[in-house]
């Protein structure tokens, strides 16, 4: 394991280096976005256009690798990152960083494509799911890291802008100097429309769609709830970063409780959980702002459950279907979690510009409410509550970011098995097995 994670580095450390920059960036936009007199309704357009130029990237970014290959294709994307993290300061204009933000979040997830790819490509199947892990870890430290760069200077100025630019574009440095092969492109994989997805696991379409409409303003608009509140810098970056590395500590444990259980009930509890702690988030914001440890416990437990929804979904599908359309099913749930990334940030910025203080878990709540009301009529509807499913997937702690991660998630590797192995399976589960080929 340790020779292939030597071998690999140079891409984790490209990616840890370029995630540190972008998401330094994401909490500086809106901080610095307040200064200049942009609205909480501007700023949650700002984020949902990053995540369209996200979906946009999904699309594209298998075509660019083909034409281009890999290595090119990041340098150009991080070049063109770096480039736009300079032109926010460059061009202080609301319809230009609209621009530049669509650009922003289309060469951040056409760089994940690149390294996801390649690290699929690189790993033998023995190590896939240990490759995974470490990545997946590599993607939250970098994040809760990140915050506290904002500690260098204030956000008035130009230089933490800077350090981001400077991070994003020596991310340029490892993936040039490596000796690693370029992965073959990969043919046109087998697709699998939403509806199919959605026939198969509809609890999986909803529950990536709520996390989408959750992470995507929590991820751009959490500064703005945290500077409503008269957090200081330092005060913002210990309350992102800790509700990043609690709720992702939280997550693991509430996944494995859904490999021992229906995921769907676990999907369910946890939204409605999230309901109750977003009512308290809400009510500690008006009442008990000066209570920062408490607002930041909540906030952490929230975001475990959160973070943890996305990932059962995949794995309940998983459940579902057969596992050579894993990443094909996968990749709709993805296109469903960018759709409410999309949609979320511009919602709760209407919220920002009519509630005030306690505008984000409002939002969260409203949200959390009208989908668990569904969720629930969707499992009482058809009866699913009653009949448990025989769980064959184990729970894997992921974060959202291109198609080709999901090949290296560890359920992947049955899909490479023989279909002969594939057939060998005891009697008694045939008949479910059938239906799920026929998917």
């Amino acid at each position: 394991m340790r020779s292939i994670l030597a071998s690999i580095m140079s891409l984790f450390l490209a990616i840890f280096l370029l995630l540190l920059g972008n998401s330094l960036l994401s909490t500086l936009l809106a901080l610095r976005g307040l200064e200049e007199g942009f609205s909480g309704k501007y700023l949650g357009l700002l984020t949902s256009i990053y995540f369209l130029g996200a979906l946009v990237a999904t699309l594209v970014a298998a075509k660019m690798i083909k034409r281009i290959g890999h290595i090119r294709c990041f340098t150009f994307c991080t070049a063109l990152l770096g480039a736009c993290v300079l032109a926010y300061v460059l061009i202080i204009d609301p319809y230009a960083w609209l621009i530049i933000r669509f650009l922003t979040g289309f060469a951040v997830f056409v760089v994940y494509t690149v390294v996801e790819s390649w690290l699929n490509g690189q790993t033998q199947e023995a190590y896939r799911g240990r490759v995974f892990s470490v990545y997946t870890l590599v993607n939250l430290m970098s994040i809760a890291l990140s915050q506290q760069l904002l500690l260098v200077d204030s956000t008035s100025g130009s230089s933490l802008f800077i350090i981001a630019s400077f991070l994003i574009t020596i991310a340029v440095m490892p993936v040039s100097w490596t000796r690693l092969q370029q992965p073959h492109i990969a043919v046109d994989m087998p697709s699998l429309s939403v509806r199919k997805v959605f026939d198969a696991a509809p609890v999986a379409v909803i529950g990536c769609l709520v996390s989408g409409l959750i992470m995507g303003p929590f991820w751009g608009l959490t500064p703005l709830f945290a500077n409503s509140l008269d957090f200081t810098e330092q005060e913002l970056a210990a309350f992102i970063s800790l509700s990043i590395l609690g709720g992702a500590c939280i997550q693991y444990p509430v996944g494995r409780w859904s490999d021992n259980a229906d995921r769907r009930k676990i999907i369910l509890l946890a939204l409605l959980i999230g309901a109750v702690l977003s009512l308290a988030m809400a009510i500690c914001a008006i009442y008990f702002a000066s209570e920062r440890w408490l607002i930041t416990a909540i906030s952490a437990l929230f975001c475990g459950l959160v973070l943890a929804v996305y990932p059962i979904s995949v794995v309940h599908l998983v459940d579902r279907i057969h596992k050579d359309l894993l990443v094909a099913g996968s990749s709709s749930l993805l296109m469903v979690y960018g759709l409410g990334s999309f949609v979320g940030p511009a919602l709760a910025g209407l919220f920002l510009e009519y509630l005030g203080v306690s505008a984000l878990p409002v939002y969260y709540l409203v949200v959390l409410v009208v989908f668990s009301t569904l969720l629930a009529l969707q499992l009482m509807r058809s009866r699913i509550i009653e009949r448990p499913e025989d769980h064959e997937s184990q729970y894997v702690a992921m974060v959202r970011t291109s198609q080709n991660v999901l090949a290296m998630h560890p359920e992947s590797e049955e899909s490479l098995e023989p279909p002969e192995e594939r057939r060998s399976e005891p009697d008694d589960r045939a008949s479910e097995t059938n239906a799920r080929k026929a998917l």
